[in-house]
């Protein structure tokens, strides 16, 4: 019993803790009923020192983007923790204003790839975001 306890308590201290999730991710950030729109590309590159995470978030629809400075943690090796901390260059519609988020992540692996899914909410200099959804997969930079 002893055994197959610390085989487990391995298993689990392996996959858990040194995931590093560095790098390049790319999906899809919803909004629900009443946003500009309902979907737009997310973007994500990431820099995990412990389970500390520094990097950048691209947001984008049509014409329109935001750039923005992220940090947050990684605990337990499946939950990320994210949030906007400024916006560092964007273009928008008049009347429009990107929302500083903060994201709540999982991070799961299925046919051998990783992925992250969650919520996200935010506020404007105005008032509250209307929620929604995060879809990531890791991917490859793009040139």
């Amino acid at each position: 019993m002893n055994y197959l306890f610390t085989f487990i308590f391995c298993c689990i201290s392996t996959l858990g803790f040194s995931q590093d999730i560095s790098g390049y991710w790319k999906g899809t950030i919803t909004q629900n009923e009443g946003g500009y729109r309902s979907e737009y590309v997310l973007e994500l590159w990431i820099v995990q020192t412990g389970d500390s995470i520094k990097g950048k978030s691209f947001v984008f629809v049509d014409n329109i983007y935001a750039e923005m400075n992220i940090s947050g943690t990684f605990q337990s090796g499946i939950y990320l923790n994210l949030q906007d901390d400024k916006i560092i260059t964007h273009d928008e519609l008049k009347g429009m204003e990107w929302c500083i988020k903060s994201y709540q992540l999982l991070l799961k692996r299925k046919e051998g790839k990783w992925s992250f899914t969650g919520d996200w909410q935010g506020v404007t200099s105005f008032s509250s975001c209307i929620p929604g959804k995060i879809f990531l997969k890791k991917a490859k930079p793009r040139a």
